[in-house]
């Protein structure tokens, strides 16, 4: 008989990379729920600090979900395709996701842990299975795992051969090809077209209103967190900074509201052979679900994208010293490339969001890497630069 494990220490959880609760020592741990899957693989839910609730996982967890006899309980639910050819399959571990933990099984099938628990429907299983069969750059839905109506984990269909959008696109841009990123332009309005068929409106002024104040709000975060020479750099541009903001609350015309992908960078793209493909439909995992959820313009994710073009040449430029690139060439062409293929926008709404984009990367390098900050900076001056 297969010995249970003992629940997890305080410690262990903190030392976990995707515990998000760092700042302040855990005081408390419950196992709220554990599910047994057989041969030592079991996946608990712990309830930490009486609060936020994540989910801990022994043995092989991914090969149980995908192979093993579905339990027949009230508070867990299993939905999977048809595993033919997979008994006994095994798994492997791939990844550094900070909120996630992914496994391949049987090279066949990819098992995503998420390891906190939000309340309400996961945007990722809810996405990713809405888009199968819609458009085809996106691994198909294979099935999920929920406790409670809350997402465990997502299967979704491994494509062998793939290599991850920092790592391909890097090597276009010592090469100075765009090729790619006009295919991507052209993929990511059908993605955006797709999402559309769950539901559309147009924002309202208040949506507007809230949008360029929650980006005032978050640039005062920026200019209080920064260091010292970064924050100087940006407030000697404080109020052009603060005009381009304004522009989220006056567009050409009032944005349709939408479904989006909520965290669209070229690292979310993968490349297999000829394909390209989009991955991680969570949206930013740190923020509520309801938030994720929420509908917004697609320009955001164009303006995302945009960005990561300009952090990708300045992180190739930075980490390969010495190599002969032109480097603001190739992001001036990819970002021509992506737009003439993406098709009309509106521009002026497009250049606030890359400033309020622009903004969020000096948070996220503060907060999470700050050996990394040369990018949003690089990044800032090049917007700055460039007028609208």
């Amino acid at each position: 008989m297969t010995a249970v494990p003992a629940p997890p220490s305080a410690e262990e959880i903190a030392a976990a990379r995707w515990f998000g609760g760092k700042a302040a020592a855990i005081s408390t741990v419950e196992v709220e729920d554990r599910l047994d899957l057989g041969g030592g693989a079991a996946i608990s839910v712990l309830l930490v600090d009486g609060a936020e609730r994540y989910v801990w996982t022994d043995g092989p967890v991914a090969a149980a979900i995908v192979t093993g006899t579905v339990p027949e309980l009230p508070a867990w639910r299993f939905r999977r395709s048809d595993m033919t050819g997979l008994a006994a399959a095994g798994e492997r571990s791939i990844g550094v996701d900070q909120s996630n933990t992914s496994y391949v099984v049987g090279e066949r099938v990819v098992v995503k842990v998420f390891r906190r628990v939000w309340p309400g429907t996961h945007p990722e299983v809810e996405l990713v299975e809405y888009l199968t069969g819609r458009v085809g750059s996106v691994p198909a839905f294979l099935g999920a795992v929920e406790w409670r109506g809350h997402a465990v984990a997502l299967l979704q269909e491994f494509v062998p051969g793939g290599r991850d959008g920092w790592s391909w696109c890097g090597d276009a841009v010592l090469a100075g090809d765009v090729s790619d990123i006009g295919r991507l332009g052209a993929l990511s309005a059908e993605l955006h077209a797709a999402l559309a068929g769950m539901g559309a409106d147009v924002a309202e002024p208040d949506v507007l209103r809230g949008w360029r104040e929650a980006a005032e709000a978050q640039l005062d975060r920026v200019l209080a967190i920064v260091p010292a020479d970064v924050a100087a750099e940006l407030r000697a541009a404080e109020p052009r900074i603060r005009a381009e903001l304004a522009g989220l609350e006056r567009p050409a015309s009032p944005p349709v509201l939408q479904r989006v992908h909520g965290d669209f960078h070229i690292g979310q793209i993968l490349r297999a052979g000829e394909r390209l493909l989009v991955l991680d439909f969570e949206g930013e995992p740190t923020r509520p679900i309801g938030q994720r959820a929420a509908p917004g313009t697609a320009l955001r994710d164009v303006a995302a994208m945009l960005r990561s073009f300009d952090h990708l040449g300045r992180s190739v430029e930075h980490e390969r010293a010495g190599t002969a690139a032109d480097i603001e060439g190739w992001i001036a062409a990819a970002r021509t490339a992506f737009l003439d293929a993406y098709g009309p926008v509106d521009n002026g709404l497009l250049r606030a969001l890359e400033f309020e984009k622009a903004c969020y990367e000096f948070v996220y390098a503060a907060e999470f890497a700050p050996t990394w900050v040369y990018a949003p900076r690089g990044g800032m001056r090049w917007l700055l630069e460039h007028g609208g």
